[in-house]
């Protein structure tokens, strides 16, 4: 599969480093293996949301929108955030603005 970063996901991965940024790689590598969602490890769909996902990344969680297209798959990541950020409820409402949109 492919992937692409949000522009607000770029800018917390650029912050990474050691560990962290280590699980990261193997979490894209895994990914970009894939041949569908279900092979991803530590992912899961968010309920009452129709293509938002999450992969549990040790302390943090990557939100990412998944869209299927006729021509190909592509996992758009959106956020990457704190466990204790990740489930707060102004992230559940951006997460909820993204999953109106189609990419």
């Amino acid at each position: 599969m492919k992937f692409v970063f949000s522009k607000e996901f770029d800018r917390t991965l650029k912050k990474q480093s050691g560990k962290h940024l280590e699980s990261l790689k193997k979490v894209f590598l895994e990914v970009r293996n894939a041949n569908n969602i279900s092979e991803i490890s530590n992912c899961k769909k968010l309920t009452d949301y129709t293509s938002i996902y999450r992969i549990r990344i040790g302390s943090q969680r990557a939100f990412f929108h998944f869209h299927i297209k006729v021509e190909d798959d592509t996992v758009h990541f959106l956020y990457l955030v704190s466990r204790g950020q990740a489930y707060a409820k102004e992230m559940l409402n951006k997460l909820r603005k993204k999953d109106g949109l189609k990419m």
